[in-house]
């Protein structure tokens, strides 16, 4: 079975009949738009999608009529530090510590509301450590990264400073200046 496009989302109305098979994606492999993957069911699956394409959790990949292929992030070793975990009136300067490390070893981070999650990239020692000697309350856990993307970081959101660029999200952001 040959997967081109991206069909849509596992919670989209038309696949609510459909049985659902699953192919476990690590967020490593998210952006690849070549690859084989076998599904849970076992059903061997040849990715050709378009480049940038990025499998989140919930896309659908392939359909047969009666069964649709869906991706499913598996849980992965992750450092995560919860927001309301770290207050004070340090932790904003703990804060950037912890993601100016990050980000000199180009540690993709997903930000949401209450978190900050990135993969672990050495040792749980290591990082229980690091998070130890910031003061940082956090914890290695294994959990699902990256299921709708990372955030954009300056790594991954270039653009000049013309009328306007275009990011991941499809819109344009103009620039005042």
């Amino acid at each position: 079975m040959e997967a081109t496009t991206v069909l849509g989302d596992i919670t989209d109305p038309e696949y609510a009949q459909r049985s659902v098979d699953t192919v476990l994606v690590p967020w490593g492999d998210a952006r690849k738009h070549r690859q084989v993957l076998t599904s849970l069911a076992g059903r061997r699956l040849t990715l050709n999608l378009p480049r940038s394409t990025f499998l989140a959790d919930g896309a659908v990949i392939a359909d047969d009529g009666t069964t649709v292929v869906a991706v499913t992030r598996p849980a992965e070793d992750a450092v995560v530090v919860e927001f309301a975990d770290n207050v004070g009136v340090d932790a904003v300067r703990r804060a950037l510590v912890f993601g100016y490390i990050l980000g000199n070893q180009h540690a993709p981070l997903e930000v949401s509301a209450d978190e900050v999650r990135t993969p672990l990239m050495t040792s749980a020692d290591t990082a229980e450590q690091m998070l130890r000697d910031l003061h940082l309350h956090g914890r290695v856990d294994s959990v699902a990264l990256a299921a709708h993307g990372w955030t954009n970081t300056s790594a991954d959101h270039h653009h000049s400073h013309d009328s306007g660029h275009s990011d991941d999200s499809g819109h344009s952001h103009g620039h005042g200046h």
